[in-house]
This record gives C-alpha cells, sequence and structure tokens, in this order.
C-alpha cells in the first residue's frame, strides 16, 4: 500500500470518522485510512487478526472450488 500523498488526521466518533480540520476534499474520493500499530489496543489486533484468517479461509475455499470445477 502506498503512502503517498496527503495526511489528515481524524477521530472516531460513533463509528464514524470525522477530520479534526478543513480538508478541502471532494464528497466521493476514496480514502485510505492507516491505523497505526502502537495505537491498536489488544482487543483490535485480535479482531482484525480474526477477519484477515476468515478471508484467507474465504479465498482457500474459492480457490477449491475453481479447481474443482476444473
Amino acid at each position: 500500500m502506498s503512502t503517498d500523498g496527503r495526511t489528515i488526521t481524524g477521530i472516531v466518533k460513533d463509528g464514524v470518522i470525522v477530520p479534526q480540520s478543513g480538508n478541502g476534499l471532494p464528497d466521493g474520493m476514496e480514502v485510505s485510512i492507516v491505523i497505526p500499530e502502537e495505537a491498536m489496543t489488544p482487543e483490535l489486533r485480535e479482531e482484525l487478526a480474526a477477519w484477515q484468517q476468515a478471508g484467507m479461509q474465504s479465498w482457500g475455499m474459492i480457490d477449491e472450488w475453481e479447481r474443482e470445477e476444473q
């Protein structure tokens, strides 16, 4: 993932990321969110690891299904 570009700080409020300053970004612009490792709680790290594992298992099932179809 590229980190080129502009950094805009923000906070999470009621599950929504709120920028901390006027940013001039147009509506509909795609952005990437990077959470520094040191800012993650152990619970968040565990949850992200579980989601990553689930994703890997899903791709494995898709790959297996595609091999069976051939």
